[in-house]
């Protein structure tokens, strides 16, 4: 093996260390859509409507971080919730997205221990 081809095996991820690293189903589905909107559509709309965000994060940012962390239900009705909020007599300010409840810690904990 050559020193070339030792350094690429290094480098090559498995395809479970590539699932891992992408999330899946509808969560993956939900992030791609906002990151589509963030990279393309967002700017266009900034640009025919002057102003900045009422809040920080901005409501897609907020919607990303939600789905990441609480799942794609919960993400979506944390930020429509969001989005209901984001109107022109909101004050606006920093709103980060709530952490996961010692509830919800616990349930996610027990699906990932392996049953005997």
């Amino acid at each position: 093996m050559t020193h070339d081809q030792s350094v690429a095996a290094q480098h090559d991820t498995s395809p479970r260390e590539t699932e891992l690293a992408q999330p899946q189903g509808l969560t993956g589905i939900l992030l791609s859509m906002l990151d589509f909107y963030r990279r393309w559509l967002s700017p266009a709309i900034h640009a025919l409507k002057p102003g900045g965000c009422r809040y920080v994060p901005t409501c897609s940012e907020y919607a990303s971080t939600a789905i990441a962390i609480h799942g794609p239900l919960r993400g979506v009705l944390l930020a429509s919730w969001r989005l209901l909020r984001c109107n022109p007599f909101a004050r606006g300010g920093l709103d980060q997205v709530p952490p996961l409840s010692a509830h919800s810690c616990i349930l996610h904990a027990k699906e990932l221990t392996p049953r005997k």
